[in-house]
């Protein structure tokens, strides 16, 4: 049993969010199916490096889905979006606003043919406001939402993450959105329109620093990788390489300076309490520097271990996917592909006791179960199909 075993996901995103979101459904046990036009989902020419004619970034997101192409721009093509609409529990969208509209496939017309549908949008920018018909990018509203002012080095420029955060947050806000529908919709037995946009997701995201500034109306700082409220917490420099240390409390801060032979530290006012080390970091990070390189990262890593004190190496990713806890966690599967073989992915971070995450579908090649939908949903028979592909409908 899983716990979304039952539930039928209609997808008709594409990139990065909406895909994310229906593949964290479909790793709950959601059947989903990804419905593609026929150019595809275009991240399947995002590559180098492909695998099998598949590039890995659209690998990263598209497991356990079934996949079929369908063609709105013909009348048969909509009609059988509308026909699976009508026989899902959600429906999973990322054109910008209005666009399906014009192939009758809004929210409005399929609530009136599915009144228990779950429609959920995802935007750059929402269905509302001023700025709704914007196309939008993770990069542009990183950019935007005031993340890049945040990030990178106080005298650098303003840089962007090395991952594409905003894109994921939107697509983890879908899920919880999408799941609490799920749940009203037990008690109301209506489905609803969900309206998530990277914009609103990006601003949800600034967490503590966006209240640091909505109450003191001071413009954040970036601080390379140093923490806006705790010091020390940041990385630092060994003789031989970088490292991370996480100061959370005084009592860690006690047991800090007493490993790096400075315990005086601890009743220095500009240093006692953490509040006056963030008002006096320009004098303590200087000295903290100048006491790391003096050993190796290792040798710093062992004795703060052993002082229970949050620390880490910064890994590269060969050394992160070698680290024993990533297998013994699962957080790096193996699925069997028909053009790849043993496909690598990313495992799901959902641990559950009762109902665990099942890796069950590969990711599709392009129009890969076409023909089995049409068949086992909507009916269709062979010369049906036939017909369909020969008129460009399907693929």
């Amino acid at each position: 049993m899983q716990s979304l075993k039952g539930i039928r996901v209609l997808d008709l995103s594409r990139v990065l969010a909406g895909p994310y979101c229906t593949m964290v459904l479909g790793d709950l046990g959601a059947e989903v199916i990804k419905v593609e036009p026929p150019e595809g989902d275009e991240t399947r020419a995002w590559g180098p490096p492909f695998a099998g004619g598949e590039s890995a970034y659209y690998l990263c997101v598209n497991r356990n889905k079934r996949g079929m192409v369908v063609n709105l721009k013909t009348d048969e093509g909509k009609n059988i979006l509308r026909e699976l609409a009508m026989q899902s529990d959600v429906l999973v969208e990322n054109f910008r606003p209005g666009t399906l509209e014009k192939f009758s496939l809004d929210f409005e017309t399929l609530h009136a043919l599915n009144p228990k549908l779950i429609y959920c949008s995802i935007t750059g920018f929402g269905q509302t406001g001023s700025m709704k018909d914007k196309p939008g990018y993770d990069f542009m509203i990183q950019a935007l939402g005031g993340l890049m002012s945040i990030t990178g080095e106080p005298e650098g420029e303003p840089m962007k993450t090395g991952v594409a955060v905003v894109d994921l947050f939107a697509g983890q806000n879908a899920i919880i959105a999408i799941l609490a529908a799920l749940q009203a919709r037990t008690l109301t037995g209506e489905g609803q329109h969900l309206d998530i946009a990277l914009f609103d997701s990006q601003l949800g995201w600034l967490a503590n620093v966006a209240s640091n500034y909505l109450i003191s109306g001071k413009l954040p700082k970036r601080h390379g990788n140093a923490h806006p409220n705790i010091v020390p917490y940041q990385s630092f420099q060994a003789s031989d390489g970088w490292f991370a240390i996480a100061v959370g409390n005084e009592k860690q801060f006690e047991a800090f300076c007493k490993v790096i032979g400075k315990s005086e530290l601890v009743r220095d006012l500009r240093f006692a309490k953490n509040s006056a080390r963030v008002e006096n970091r320009d004098e303590l990070i200087p000295l903290l520097k100048s006491i790391f390189v003096t050993r190796s990262a290792s040798e710093w890593l062992s004795v703060l271990e052993q002082a229970e004190i949050p620390c880490g190496p910064i890994n590269n990713f060969e050394q992160v996917f070698s680290m024993p806890t990533v297998k013994e966690r699962e957080m790096l599967v193996k699925m069997d592909h028909p053009t790849i073989g043993e496909l690598p992915l990313v495992g799901s971070p959902l641990k559950m006791s009762d109902t665990p995450v099942e890796y069950r579908l590969h990711p599709p090649l392009m129009g890969e179960h076409t023909v089995s939908i049409l068949q086992e949903l909507l009916g269709y028979s062979s010369n049906q199909i036939s017909k369909s592909q020969m008129s460009g409908v399907v693929k």
